[in-house]
């Protein structure tokens, strides 16, 4: 059988094997992620210049003219975010954390030739966007966010093509596969919270673009572009344990009675649309190969977020009055705006099979301070990364990769979640713990 047929089949394999998983995911950059392979994250994620292993399907797609054979790589991601509240308002020190919980996502890609020095194709499947934060049930941000998730897989086939001996060319298609999840209690006055749960998936698609020039031995340079992704998720709202508390809140202002009089039972199941737009972006990557052992990696983000201006949902089969109460605190204000990011990452070979890794990521965060909440507790960050990779065999290779991620702690004094009786007012800290392992197998 020829290493394309081998290609088209194993990659079917592989995919539909992890079509049914979940892919969990917390705060790196707002929503979004860059975590698909230990190589890579042990130098810091700085990869686009190099792009020499089946993850550039991902980073840079023009990469994957460097693999004269086929490859394949598979991976998995463990990631822990801690984040700290401390009241600035309350004047008692009341302190909140979030639920230490372990998100683990999965990603896999391959290459194969299939015109030798000329024609590569590569596909894979991983989690570019993604957040999970999960507060506890009777915490300060409970009115604004209990639980929520975005979960994301993105599948993605590409082509490059090798102009020459220095200059490589790239496009690929993304399926991003997107499931959309909140909840948060709604304050009634007998002191009985009520809860609206929102549930909803979408899949939409966009595209890549990439290059890839050789100037030298030596020097290295990658460019990649990714298109923004537009979704609308259909989904659904749920509303539980409503009463008729005779006043309950800003959600209930203006009208007589509770919830349940509005709307006219203790629970409601009705439709919700929210649109959301995954942001456009933009790397330059630098390689360097100072000797054969030794190299060294700077990459250059910048990402479009400020497409964000506002998180509306929208209820079509609802009432007036039902969507007057539902409306408050929707639009909700997010302002978000376009940031910058680098990394430096360097790799030395001890031996000709043993490798070592160093990296650093520094991250602007795009929440300015006046929309921050509890859905999207992000900030600034440093990361620092390590790893090492190993060489099996020839032909199989292990990675492994951890980063610290320290978050600068924000002082938060804001309108968000006034409206709905949350007082989200105070510091924030956190910190992030990532652990990576890939193997790669070169036939």
């Amino acid at each position: 059988m020829s290493s394309f047929r081998i290609f088209i089949v194993a990659v079917c394999v592989f995919l539909v094997g992890f079509t049914g998983q979940k892919v969990f995911a917390s705060d790196s950059g707002v929503i979004k992620l860059e975590l698909p392979d230990a190589a890579a994250v042990g130098m810091g994620g700085a990869f686009v210049g190099e792009a020499d292993r089946p993850s550039a399907v991902y980073y840079n797609p023009a990469g994957i003219v460097q693999m004269d054979t086929m490859e394949f790589s598979g991976g998995i991601t463990w990631l822990q975010p801690q984040i700290k509240f401390e009241s600035l308002t309350s004047g008692n020190g009341n302190t909140s954390e979030m639920k230490q919980d372990n998100y683990i996502f999965p990603a896999i890609f391959a290459t194969a030739p299939v015109i030798k020095d000329k024609l590569y194709i590569g596909a894979g499947e991983a989690s570019d966007f993604g957040a999970g934060n999960d507060w506890h049930a009777d915490s300060f941000s409970r009115y604004d966010t209990v639980k929520d998730s975005i979960e994301n897989k993105d599948i993605m086939l590409v082509a490059a093509y090798k102009i020459n001996d220095r200059w490589s060319v790239g496009a690929g298609a993304i399926d991003d596969l997107s499931k959309f999840e909140h909840d948060q209690a709604l304050s009634q006055n007998n002191g009985v919270d009520g809860d609206a749960l929102f549930k909803a998936n979408d899949h939409a698609w966009g595209f890549t673009l990439a290059s890839l020039f050789k100037l030298n031995d030596q020097n290295q340079f990658g460019l990649t572009y990714k298109s923004p992704i537009h979704h609308t998720y259909n989904g659904t709202l749920y509303l539980n344990n409503l009463n008729n508390s005779p006043t309950f809140g800003p959600l209930g202002g203006g009208f007589p009675g509770g919830y349940s009089d509005v709307f006219g039972a203790s629970s409601l199941t009705t439709k919700a649309v929210q649109k959301l737009t995954l942001p456009q972006s933009v790397t330059l990557g630098y390689s360097l190969k100072p000797t054969s052992k030794w190299k060294v990696n700077f990459d250059l983000e910048w990402t479009d977020w400020s497409n964000t201006e506002q998180q509306i949902i929208y209820y079509p089969n609802t009432s007036a009055k039902q969507a007057s109460i539902l409306a408050t605190d929707n639009p909700q204000q997010r302002s978000w705006r376009s940031v910058w990011s680098e990394s430096l990452g360097t790799e030395y070979g001890i031996t000709d099979t043993f490798r070592i890794r160093g990296g650093y990521d520094h991250h602007q965060s795009p929440v300015p301070k006046n929309t921050y909440d509890t859905a999207f507790p992000d900030s600034n960050y440093n990361a620092v990364s390590t790893g090492f990779g190993f060489d099996i065999t020839k032909n199989i290779t292990i990675d492994i990769g951890y980063v610290a991620v320290f978050y600068q702690p924000r002082s938060i004094k804001n309108a968000q979640g006034v409206a709905l009786s949350a007082a989200l007012g105070g510091k924030y800290s956190e910190f992030v713990n990532i652990g990576t392992a890939t193997l790669t197998y070169k036939f």
